[in-house]
């Protein structure tokens, strides 16, 4: 089955300290709740179980199901997928202090496996990349309107 990839690189100012902003990204229960569409989500010490609703675009349906493991150092998160899921997902965001506040600087790569013909991936391709990157900043949007105050 093909794999199907977007990504989306944003920086933005944001009104907290770095320290606030970084423990925030990397609250695993504020992951959670900020992740669309999550029908269960298991929590042990850094990685989160991801199973995520179905989606059903008539002639493809996909059901994400992931563990994503998450890593703070220093001023910057990172974050990968354990090998065999339908869904991919690694990035990092970097915090830096600016006056009143930080600025976060945020990549992430989102990869999906569809059950498509494989003639079909060519042209689902430039279509497919700019959905799940528009998903990305839609993600990255919830985690700063959770920032706490």
């Amino acid at each position: 089955m093909p794999w199907f990839e977007g990504t989306h690189t944003e920086t933005r100012a944001l009104p907290v300290s770095p320290e606030v902003a970084l423990a925030h990204f990397a609250d695993l229960q504020a992951i959670r709740t900020a992740t669309k569409g999550v029908e269960s989500a298991e929590i042990s010490q850094r990685t989160i179980h991801f199973v995520l609703q179905e989606e059903d675009y008539g002639v493809v349906k996909f059901k994400p199901e992931y563990r994503c493991t998450y890593q703070a150092d220093g001023g910057k998160l990172s974050w990968n997928t354990e090998e065999g899921a339908n869904l991919k997902q690694s990035g990092e965001a970097t915090f830096t202090a600016t006056d009143g506040g930080c600025e976060i600087s945020y990549t992430e790569t989102v990869q999906v496996e569809l059950e498509v013909a494989a003639m079909m991936a060519p042209m689902l391709k430039p279509v497919v990349g700019p959905v799940l990157a528009k998903e990305v900043k839609g993600y990255l949007d919830r985690m700063i309107e959770g920032l706490p105050s």
